[in-house]
Formats: structure tokens, sequence, C-alpha cells
């Protein structure tokens, strides 16, 4: 299920030409002689450390789409499908890597970690952990991103809401700009597969919602923990929104489809009463 390269170009093209224009220097835009690091509790610090080590990531998630959607694919529809999509994700993936690198910088200048080689080594051995998303169609490696976007939007714009801290809450309004325009990305990407395939998508995305977890779930030290404490931090913060945020997706299609509505309807039940939501 290939989308068709016109549909995909014009995506990936309006979305390049919205992030030239949403620039921020990851080394000048915040004012960081305004940081006031008495203000920061001990459990924001940690949420500053946790999310530095999600979004640092960056090489492996952009390492896995070049293995799932190589540039060079034998077929030359395929390999002119996976190029346009290159645009994108060496976009993306430079965005993502000035949220990991602005997240750093902020744990150097608070003091939360202030020795830099000290950091990297830390950053470095959670990296290394080899990352696959576990699909390989664009339509639930897309539904993955959508569900991980809307869930790093939503935290950060609750976490800068509970915070205090001038600089923090400047960068944490700065990554959710950014992931909310990734969020919308992905989320077209999914409609434009709708578009043109139809109720076929139903049991691809279904797949993806079912078994949704966050990337590094199952590689980083003490996870679980680690997120429970990180949710905390930010009140109002849930973490089934991002899901629930996918059954409106498909409802607002199903208004657009009347046909459809019965089976979407179908489907957002069997992934609520998968999800005991």
């Amino acid at each position: 299920m290939l989308l068709p390269l016109p549909v995909l170009r014009e995506q990936v093209t309006h979305y390049n030409e919205l992030a030239d224009d949403a620039n921020w220097n990851r080394f000048k835009t915040l004012p960081w002689k305004d940081l006031n690091p008495d203000l920061l509790t001990e459990g924001q610090k940690q949420a500053v450390v946790f999310v530095t080590h999600v979004e640092d990531y960056t090489p492996g998630y952009c390492a896995e789409y070049q293995s799932i959607f190589p540039v060079n694919a034998a077929s030359p529809g395929e390999a002119m499908h996976n190029r346009e999509l290159f645009h994108f994700v060496s976009r993306w993936g430079l965005e993502e890597d000035r949220h990991a690198q602005a997240l750093a910088l902020y744990q150097v200048h608070s003091g939360i970690e202030s020795d830099w080689d000290r950091l990297s080594e830390t950053l470095i051995l959670e990296s290394q952990k080899e990352y696959q998303v576990g699909y390989k169609n664009l339509l639930q490696v897309t539904t993955f991103a959508f569900l991980q976007e809307k869930a790093t939007q939503l935290y950060y714009q609750s976490l800068a809401r509970n915070v205090s801290e001038p600089v923090l809450i400047k960068l944490l309004h700065l990554l959710t700009k950014d992931e909310s325009r990734h969020f919308v990305f992905f989320s077209k990407i999914v409609s434009a597969y709708f578009d043109h395939f139809g109720l076929d998508c139903l049991p691809l995305v279904e797949e993806v919602a079912m078994n949704y977890r966050m990337p590094l779930h199952s590689t980083m030290n003490d996870y679980r923990r680690r997120a429970i404490r990180m949710a905390r931090e930010a009140p109002g913060y849930d973490r089934a929104l991002p899901v629930r945020n996918l059954f409106g997706f498909l409802e607002e299609i199903g208004e657009g489809r009347p046909e459809w509505q019965s089976e979407l309807r179908a489907s957002i039940g069997r992934m609520k009463d998968h999800l005991r939501m």
C-alpha cells in the first residue's frame, strides 16, 4: 500500500514549507540569563532528564526509517516514494535532534547535570540500544507516530502549565509547537491512506492502537517507574488521550463518509474493549 507519489509529495512539501518558517535557535532563542534553577522541583528535574533521553534517541528513529524505507530500493517507484519521504524524515530528524540538544543544554545551564561530557556519556549509553518501531508499512509507522507525537505534545503542554521556571516554560512551548506540527503531518498521511485505500486501512490502524507503547518502553532502564513519576509532574496529562484522539480522528473520517460509519464505530469499539477503555 504505497500512497501515490503526488499525494506524498504534496504533504511533505507542505510540511517543509511550514517547518522552514518555524525555525528557532537552540543556542540563542532561550533567555538563559533569566534561568532560575531554584524554581525547579526535584520531580521536574527528573522529568527533564527523562524527556531528554526520549528525544535524544533521534539517530535510532531516523536509522529505523532508513531501514524500512530505503532510498536505494530496487524498485524505481518505491525508491521515488522513499526519497520523497526522506525529505520529511531528514527535516523531522533535525527538529527532534534540536529538541534533544536544547533539553541537554537546559540540563547543563540549570545544573541538573552541569558536566557536558558526563551527560553525553549517559545519553549515549541509552541511545546505543537498538530501536525498532515494529511495523514495516508507512500507514502503521505513521499511525504509531501519530500517537507518539500527540503524546509528547500533550505532555509538554501539561508540564509547562505546572512549571514556574521561566526558561523551561519557554522551552516546553517551543517543543510543543514542533510536536504539534509533526502530529498534523502524520495525521494527514493517515487520512490520505483512508482516502486512497478506504476501510482496508482499519485492521492496520487497529493493530497499532491495540499494541501501542511509547518508544523506549522496552529498552530504557526502569522505564515504567520513571514514566509514572514523569506523569505525576504534569497534572492533567492523560496517557490514554492520544488513543482517544485517534478515536476522534476516525469519527471525523466517518462524518465525511457516512457509509463507513458503522464499520468505524465497530473498530473503535474493538479497540476500546481491547484497551479496557
